[in-house]
């Protein structure tokens, strides 16, 4: 399973730094300085909760992150090629017309 994590980090510290620490945390697989509301962004790839709540505490102990959000990746049930799966071709191109089922 897949998780972004997005960090606010203290103003006074350095960002760079942080990254550098949180990609050293087993299952971090990036991590990214970002604009905008949050300070970085972090991919991790976990097999249980249990190892996803250990992935954040690990981020929290780096100095100067402040706060996380933790947002779970739902795989798709969309296949690459396919609009959606099980629909007859003129419903997944689109057409005007659909047979009452």
């Amino acid at each position: 399973m897949e998780a972004y994590i997005l960090v606010n980090i203290e103003a006074s510290s350095e960002s760079w730094q942080i990254i550098e620490a949180v990609v050293k945390i087993e299952g971090v697989k990036t991590a990214n300085v970002v604009t905008g509301q949050f300070d970085a962004v972090v991919l991790v790839q976990f097999s249980e909760l249990d190892r996803l709540g250990k992935i954040v505490e690990q981020i929290h102990s780096v100095k100067g992150v402040l706060r996380t959000q933790t947002l779970i990746s739902v795989p798709s049930p969309v296949r690459a090629g396919s609009v959606m799966p099980g629909l007859a071709e003129e419903e997944k191109t689109g057409s005007d017309t659909y047979s009452d089922r």
